[in-house]
């Protein structure tokens, strides 16, 4: 079997990338391999209920979703995948088919998933703005930027009330660590094959940082989030729709491998696991 995919599509809304996991799973379900999902915007069980009905676990499906909000909520997603013992206050955030497959070995044909995993950027500074500053993260700079408006508080790093609220050693260290030790353990740990969704935002004219203007500038776009989730992940695609079709082009992929250049999308499977990354027909 080919090595381990970690793999990150990303696109705007109704480009694909939720629907092609989805039918990737349908596909692979003979071969017993699960997809372990964690689900940031609520968008997968509105999913499975209209378009996918014979992946939920309760019809014999091999798609299993676990919801994260909450920081505390990401946290438990990636214990659970890490397979480590739980407190019941973190239990508590998971479903019983979620916490029944705690016992259940992890194997290489399965899939851990992470869709819109661009939202554990702005989630994990939510978490410590709430728990550092004990209020809202949208009141706390709402101040910070009534603060810079009235003259009270004079900009030092460009104005933003984000980049004025949080001090770059005390704070932004502590937000970096938090979040890597959510997203490294799923990139580089989780014995699994690894598929994420993100947003886009454009990459703005006055980018400075070399790594994203040399990977992303001329397509003029990148994954939202945290900037360097481009280069953790092994193969990054972006997915564009079209009237009634879909498109993907490849912005990085492992050595060797054939690029995508536009093509048109109608099976993520058979167009890039088997025709470029090796896997078999199944």
């Amino acid at each position: 079997m080919p090595s381990l995919e970690r793999d990150l599509v990303f696109g705007i809304t109704g480009s694909g990338k939720s629907y092609q996991w989805l039918k990737m799973a349908q596909l692979l379900k003979p071969t017993g391999a699960i997809f372990r999902c964690i689900d940031t915007d609520n968008a997968i069980p509105y999913m499975l209920e209209e378009q996918f009905q014979d992946l939920k676990p309760e019809n014999g499906g091999n798609v299993l979703v676990h919801q994260a909000y909450g920081w505390p909520e990401y946290k438990s997603g990636v214990y659970w995948l890490q397979r480590r013992k739980l407190k019941q206050e973190m239990l508590s955030t998971m479903s019983s088919e979620v916490v029944k497959d705690m016992k259940v070995p992890l194997k290489p044909i399965d899939w851990t998933i992470v869709d819109m995993v661009d939202a554990a950027w702005e989630t994990v500074q939510d978490h410590f703005v709430s728990s550092v500053f004990d209020e809202d993260a949208g009141d706390y700079f709402l101040e910070i930027r009534k603060q810079l408006q009235s003259g009270v508080r004079k900009p030092k790093s460009g104005g933003s009330p984000v980049a004025e609220g949080l001090d770059g050693w005390k704070d932004w260290s502590v937000i970096n660590k938090l979040y890597n030790d959510w997203i490294k353990p799923i990139v580089y740990q989780i014995p699994t094959n690894v598929y994420a969704t993100a947003k886009v935002s454009k990459v703005d004219r006055g980018e400075k940082d070399a790594e994203v203007l040399m990977m992303y500038g001329d397509l003029g776009v990148r994954p939202s989030g945290q900037k360097k989730l481009g280069h953790q992940m092994h193969s990054l695609f972006l997915m564009i729709p079209g009237k009634k079709e879909w498109y993907i082009t490849t912005v990085k992929d492992r050595g060797g491998r054939p690029y995508f250049d536009r093509i048109r999308l109608t099976s993520f499977y058979f167009q890039y696991l088997v025709a470029k990354a090796g896997w078999k027909i199944p």
